[in-house]
């Protein structure tokens, strides 16, 4: 056989050599053509199995500190458990097999989002989709995704997230993923990121004729997948695999190494987490401590408001790593996409809803305290909308420090500034805040109106010039009252907008643990003037894109730091 290239979309980074296990389509007629009384019984248990597996995929990803690969396997059950779906489905189920009726409903669904042409409601499109194919998948006999035996490329039309979850389960075998169609958007592109899995989508149909065994490389650069390789290509791609581990170990090696740019500006840089996993993996990487503790989701599944001895289990863990270093606990943002469920209905969220329970938020900032003696902490307080607001709150801290019976110095108190109204107002806050942090998932949702439950598409999207801007005001408002400034987004850790927070004068980045290294080593090979020319031009962007592409610009022309990989791909040798 001679070499067959297949030429798609690049949507997460890597280079991977290995033999093809192919994932083929459910056979809907393999069923049965018959209308069964018990068929809609059937189809409704299959999408409670489903949800099944999603919870449980779910919540072994949160064990294993990977929450946003948790909260998108968590958005995906809640649409599983959508009773208006479940309601269709059975009725349709009525009149067709069970499978066909699963997918006729699941299709219309996702064809409804679709059609509203918006690129970040098309990744929830395929959710749905995927979720009937799932299902079609286990009414058929299908089961579940098949288990490598060996390292392996896993070719498919697409993937749901729930099917990259138990891909992930196989022992490290699953080394890279080549798609006929799906999007660099997707939740799937999301989960494959941050596994560090190369992968490729829109490769095309004719990918699906690929047989098990046969050996490919897959290039998630440049978005190719090349089947039966040459020795030249295969040779690259080898060489390729070395540079990257190369870069990677050179920037394990910057660890304990200042974020400092070449012209003497440094940054702090800090990392997100929820769990012991990740603040110690935040650490060992090389963060100064933690910028993010996010306390809201041990209790999603809460019959009640925590109490204080229910906080400190949750909290006691993670402190307990940080001995000495900067803890930046965040009090409950419960509300919107994380509402436990004696909150159903809710209209309130963030401070708004904690200040509305006074007694409540108490407890937690009590447990904080309790919890967080031994460490450099600070209480960060979520969605905060006025100057006024916020005193309520630091007089309940007050209270708390006092029924503790707190010594030494008062921990600082933080403003999260994530609404446009709030940056509006930053000067304000900033002038009863002890340090400000901007929160970019949802400064851009409110800002551009785009879904925040798409991590890596708000992250992005915090580079268009609207929101950029607001950046830069509350930088500036921030620095006027002497505070300084953190992003806590996912956009800090998204290096094109590493470069433009850096430029609009961020003082603190706190990141994903596993970007802790990438963008420490992106902050070394950029100069702070650089990047303010940078924020300049992009603020007069047309669009995120433009915006983006003058950041990479810098990248790509910095000293070589690991974090401006060199053409390690395969376009120089694929014809």
């Amino acid at each position: 056989m001679s070499q067959h290239v297949f030429r798609g979309l690049a949507a997460s980074s890597g280079i991977a050599v290995a033999s093809v296990l192919v994932v083929r389509d459910v056979e809907i007629g393999s069923e049965g053509s018959g209308v069964t009384p018990d068929g809609p019984a059937r189809a409704v248990k299959a999408l409670g199995s489903v949800a099944a597996d999603l919870a449980r995929l779910a919540l072994a990803a949160r064990n294993g500190g990977r929450d946003e690969e948790a909260e998108i396997l968590e958005a995906n059950l809640l649409m599983a458990e959508d009773p208006s779906l479940l309601v269709e489905v059975e009725q349709t189920a009525a009149t067709m097999p069970a499978a066909a009726a699963v997918t006729k409903v699941t299709e219309r669904h996702a064809a409804l989002l679709a059609e509203l042409d918006n690129e970040y409601l098309a990744a929830r499109a395929a959710d749905i989709r995927h979720l009937g194919q799932r299902a079609a998948r286990i009414l058929t006999g299908g089961g579940a995704m098949p288990r490598p035996e060996r390292p392996s490329i896993v070719v498919a039309r697409d993937l749901g997230p729930a099917d990259v979850a138990e891909l992930e389960l196989s022992e490290g075998l699953v080394v890279g993923i080549a798609l006929a169609e799906g999007a660099a958007t997707s939740h799937v592109a999301i989960m494959a990121r941050a596994l560090g899995l190369p992968m490729s989508v829109a490769l095309g149909e004719t990918l699906l004729t690929a047989h098990d065994a046969e050996e490919a490389v897959l290039d998630g650069d440049n978005g190719f997948l090349v089947l039966d390789p040459t020795t030249a290509v295969r040779a690259q791609a080898e060489r390729a695999i070395q540079g990257l581990e190369e870069e990677r170990r050179l920037l394990a090696a910057t660890r304990g190494l200042p974020a400092v740019t070449t012209d003497g500006r440094e940054l702090r840089l800090l990392c997100n987490a929820a769990t012991v996993a990740e603040v110690d993996a935040g650490l060992e990487a090389g963060a100064e401590g933690v910028g993010l503790l996010r306390t809201e989701l041990a209790f999603l599944e809460a019959p009640r408001w925590p109490s204080v001895a229910d906080h400190r289990a949750a909290l006691e863990w993670p402190l307990a790593q940080l001995d000495g270093r900067v803890a930046t606990v965040r009090t409950l943002d419960f509300g919107a996409d994380k509402t436990p469920p004696f909150l159903t209905g809710i209209e309130e969220r963030g401070l708004r809803l904690a200040l509305s329970h006074p007694s409540s938020f108490v407890a937690q900032l009590k447990a904080i305290l309790q919890t967080g003696r031994d460490t450099s902490l600070r209480i960060l307080l979520p969605l905060v909308e006025s100057e006024r607001q916020f005193r309520t709150a630091r007089s309940l801290l007050v209270e708390a420090l006092h029924e503790v019976d707190w010594q030494g110095p008062t921990p600082e108190l933080g403003a999260m500034i994530e609404t446009p109204e709030a940056a509006g107002q930053a000067g304000a806050i900033a002038g009863v805040a002890d340090f400000l942090s901007i929160g970019t998932n949802d400064l851009v949702q409110y800002t551009l109106g785009l879904d925040r439950e798409l991590p890596l598409a708000t992250a992005q999207a915090a580079a268009d010039p609207a929101v950029l801007a607001l950046i830069v005001r509350i930088a500036e408002a921030a620095h006027s009252a002497n505070l300084s400034v953190e992003v806590c987004g996912e956009a800090a850790g998204e290096l094109p907008v590493t470069v433009l927070l850096v430029g609009a004068g961020i003082d603190e980045l706190s990141v994903s643990p596993a970007r802790v290294d990438a963008v420490r080593g992106l902050v070394r090979s950029i100069s702070a003037d650089d990047a303010r020319a940078a924020v300049r031009s992009a603020l007069t962007a047309s669009s995120a894109v433009e915006a983006l592409a003058i950041a990479r610009e810098l990248i790509d022309a910095g000293p070589s730091s690991g974090t401006a990989r060199s053409d390690n791909g395969l376009s120089g040798v694929v014809a």
